[in-house]
This record gives structure tokens, sequence and C-alpha cells, in this order.
């Protein structure tokens, strides 16, 4: 008899369905978190323990240099919360714990603390106190759970680590939790430096509404430092600027494109959110565009709408699909969406929180609800940068230093040293290199304003085409020689092509970067030789290209 209307039939037999603990496990932990998005998971649960104070400290591998893949020992996670008994602990670690959330909570599904810490290490170590209660400690090992083929964890004694990591993260405290992920995977792990790095914005962002005050005293402090609350949308200098002109906008001030109102994403179920928008800055309007770049976070991917669900950011530059297009004349377009919990069906918010699929209702809401905004974005950025032309008179000089500021070079190679003997020896280099190769005083000021990592002089010793130079502000920077004969012929011909003025450049700076990164980490060769040969290079280099441009260039572009 076949089943009828969701009831088994009469004659069914009910059959117990195996289930391999330690596989699903490894299945959750591939969700898909970066270190940065597992750590604020378990953030989350130090916020809907009402913590009011969370530590984290990212710890390095003995003898490994914070700049290489693989290079973090361990997570920790520690707030002042109200903690858990060893009964709620051992609960904690189950998979999908039943228990009831607040409308409030950032919570969703009971998998975060096994799906974030298990996605970075395969070892859990969580020690917890109540308020009024003593201090608990259970481990949930994978590979322990994939031998015995069971979901079972450890419960032992807190030992003297970690009451000294309690005291050193949460001094005083008398209750809350310590998370330690442990095992980190060595598979191409992100380095230290790269994860710290993205923590510093990301919480900012992420955790804006608590660190910025209201209900209660909250703060992040990552190794030591406190973490500041980051506005994506600079609401405070939207305020300033008013609202948008688009005819008028000249990229210089944070305006208003649709102040908050309400956007009703579900109407037969009432659900709402949230909705304001600003446009941020056009960054070549001003004298330091890499660093307006930066501080406004203006780049292909950070346009578009932050999405916070209870206040915690949920989507980092969502654009749906193309509600807000890829288009980099969309980049100063700065959206925020706030919902609660009851938005969750129309936004289809998975296990992370972090991915989403509108319903097609909510979907031609917000496509409705930002078409003007949208329109007004694109016509004001493309109102700045004729008002620049007019006034630069379109340098492709100042285009090519704007592109040349996004790179980012790695500071080792696969075979280059990393133990702490090395990054030693390297701090050391440096520091010589920046004494060696000083930009001077007048091209150290206007390098700093253009953000030129790539600067023009009138001479170079041996009229060598050129050489690199370091400065404090910029790193390592290129001189190029435009006396040098292919240079005056290059400018005649190409200077005013800003696409080939970019290709040059980036070559040059390039090449002054390998110098660089081979001096401080070619360490079984003394730096001065290094340094003499690489001298010896350049000009015979120069020489060669100042014959090639007598001989056939010249001829070729006459």
């Amino acid at each position: 008899m076949v089943e009828q209307h969701g009831q088994p039939a009469p004659d069914a037999v009910v059959a117990e369905v195996p289930i391999n603990p330690g596989r699903v496990l490894r299945a959750i932990a591939r969700i898909g978190y970066t270190p940065e998005s597992a750590i604020c998971d378990i953030v989350d649960n130090s916020v809907a323990a009402n913590a009011r104070r969370v530590a984290i400290v990212l710890e390095r591998q003995p003898n490994v240099a914070e700049s290489r893949r693989n290079s973090a020992a361990r997570y920790v996670i520690a707030d002042d919360g109200d903690g858990m008994d060893e009964t709620s602990l051992i609960e904690a670690l189950g998979l999908g714990t039943e228990r009831p959330y607040d409308k409030d909570s950032l919570g969703k599904y009971g998998l975060g603390l096994k799906s974030a810490g298990l996605s970075q290490g395969d070892r859990l170590v969580v020690v917890s106190a109540p308020r009024g209660g003593s201090w608990s400690k259970v481990v949930l090992d994978l590979p322990h759970v994939e031998k015995v083929g069971k979901l079972e964890c450890l419960v032992m004694e807190p030992n003297e680590v970690d009451l000294a990591r309690i005291e050193q993260l949460i001094p005083g405290a008398e209750h809350g939790t310590v998370v330690t992920i442990e095992k980190v995977h060595k598979s191409n792990h992100p380095s230290i430096r790269k994860t710290r790095e993205a923590l510093k914005r990301n919480l900012g962002v992420t955790y804006f509404y608590f660190l910025q005050g209201g209900d209660r005293e909250f703060d992040i402090w990552l190794d030591g430092e406190p973490v500041a609350p980051f506005d994506p949308l600079f609401v405070d200098e939207a305020d300033a600027g008013g609202n948008l002109d688009d005819s008028t906008w000249d990229g210089r001030s944070v305006r208003w494109l649709e102040r908050q109102r309400s956007v009703v994403l579900d109407s037969e179920n009432g659900v709402r959110a949230q909705l304001e928008a600003t446009q941020l800055v056009h960054p070549p309007a001003f004298d330091n565009p890499a660093e307006i770049r930066k501080k406004y976070m203006i780049g292909a991917g950070h346009y578009g709408f932050y999405i916070y669900r209870n206040r915690r950011l949920i989507r980092w530059a969502e654009r749906f699909d193309g509600i807000i297009p890829t288009d980099q004349d969309f980049f100063a377009f700065r959206g925020r969406i706030l919902i609660d919990d009851t938005a969750d069906d129309a936004f289809n918010i998975d296990v992370k929180k972090s991915q989403i699929l509108l319903s097609e209702e909510a979907e031609q809401s917000l496509d409705d609800a930002v078409h003007e905004a949208k329109r007004q974005s694109k016509v004001a950025w493309k109102t700045a940068a004729k008002i620049l032309r007019r006034k630069a008179n379109s340098d492709p000089y100042s285009k090519a230093a704007e592109a040349l500021s996004e790179i980012e070079f790695p500071d080792l190679l696969p075979a280059d040293p990393d133990d702490v003997m090395a990054e030693a020896e390297r701090s050391k280099r440096a520091e010589k290199e920046s004494v060696r190769h000083p930009l001077k005083s007048g091209e150290r000021e206007q390098a700093r304003k253009d953000g030129a990592r790539v600067t023009l002089v009138d001479q170079l010793d041996d009229n060598a085409l050129w050489e690199r130079a370091h400065d404090a502000t910029l790193g390592t920077v290129v001189r190029v020689n435009r006396s040098h004969r292919f240079m005056r012929m290059f400018e005649e011909r190409f200077g005013s092509d800003a696409d080939v003025v970019l290709l040059l450049q980036a070559l040059f700076l390039s090449l002054a970067f390998a110098e660089s990164g081979t001096v401080r980490n070619k360490q079984d060769l003394d730096d001065e030789i290094i340094e003499e040969v690489f001298v010896r290079f350049r000009n015979q280099a120069s020489a060669a290209v100042y014959k090639a441009t007598t001989d056939a260039l010249e001829r070729r572009f006459a």
C-alpha cells in the first residue's frame, strides 16, 4: 500500500537509517568558510550569550613567518558572556540541538560552532563557566569521531594552560566561554597576516551596530588591539553632505541616495526590511586616490548591499544577480538592508547566514525600491569623471598611478625561508634597503600626494633606465629616467595612451619588487653583493635598451 496524504501506509515498517557522524562533520565543515567568516560565526555565540568583551587571538606556528600560508597554529575566541555548564557544553557540540532561539538571536540552525570551528581545524576545545558555576571543558576531536564511529566528545578538567588563557583574555571573569580551534588545516590555509588584516575591517563592519554602543557595552579585541566600529555607508558623512545631485556632484563628498525607509518583502506575511543607500566618493577626484580608496573601501569587491540580520552583517556587497550591475560606474553605490529573522524565508538564508536567494516578490520589491538610486549613482559617477577630466585633461600617468596602487605583490615565494631567524634577517635587510634607496624629499612629497609607485625623474646615474627606491608610506617605488632615449621615444609616441603607459609602468614596478624580494629573501648571499649585481644588471639592460631604441625602435615608430 502506498503512502497517502503524507501518512505512512498501515503495513509500513519503520527502519532506522544509519549515519556516519565523522562524514557528517566533515561535510558541514566544508560549507565554505574563510578563517574570518568562521571566527565571526563563533563571535555570534558570544553576542547571543550577552558578552561585553570578546578577545580573539591568532596563534602562529613556531618558527613560521606570519606571512606564510599554513602559519596558523590555533584560533582562540574568548568572551565574558553567560557561559555554560558541563551538560550545556555537551549539548552545544550536538548537531542541530533542539533549543529555542530568541527573536533577535544571531543563530538559526544550531550548527554554527561545529561548522565554523571544524571548517578551520579538526579539534574544538571549549572551556566555559555559567554565572555562579565552575569551569568545565569539552573537546570535539574529528579524527576521534571518525575512529570510533560515534558523535562523542571528551570531557575533562581545565588545565593550567586553559585557566591562564582565561585570565589573560578575559581578566577577572567568573563566567564566559573560550573556544579554541586546534589542528588547523594545513592544505593551503591562509596566512595569519592575511586573516588578521581581513578581520580588522570585517569585524568592524559585521558588528557595527553592537560596537557603536546602544543596548549594552560591547568590545572586541583582536590580538590585543581594540576593533573599531566601521560603517560601510558612512552615514554621518552623508548627513553632512545631504542628498545627491547627480548633475553637479564632483565626487569629493558622501551623499544620500535613499534615506532609510521601509520596504515590503512579503505582503502576505507582512515581512518588511529597512533600506538605505549612500553615494560614496570618487577616489580620482582627490590628491591621494590610493588612500581614499582604502579609507572608503572603493573597489570591485565592496559595492552593493550590506545586509544585516538582527543587526549582524550576513552579506557583504551583495548585488543580487544584477539588481546592482557588475559595472565600475557603481563603485560608489553602497546600500544597506536591515532585516530580522522574519525575513529568512524571503531571503532564503542558508546555514552560514551568508548566501541569499531572494523570493520573486522580494526581488521585485527591492529592484523597484532602488531603481532611481541606481540611476542616480551611475550618472553621478560619470559626472565626477567628466569634471575630473576637464580639470586634469585626462592625465594618463595619474590613471596609471591609480591602477598600480591596487597591486599587492607577494612578500615570499614558496621556496623562500620563513623561520624566525629568516624573518629577523628579512626585517634587517628591509631597514638597510630604505637607507640605501630613499626617495628624494621633493619626489617623496609628490609621490605620496599622487599615490604614485612609479616616479619619473630627469636623470639617473650612468643613464640607467630605472632604479628602485623605498618610501615609508608607499613601500617599494621605481624611479624611471625620462631622459633615457627609450623613454623620450616612448613619451613622444605613446605618452598619451593611458593603457600603454600602464603596461610599461607595471613592468618597471614589477622589476623593482622582484629586486627587493631577492635582496630580502635570498639570504644565502650577502645583500650588498646582490645589490651590486642588480646595479650591474640595470646598467647593462639600460644600455641594451638604448641600443635597441636607436637601431630599431626609433626607425619603426618614426
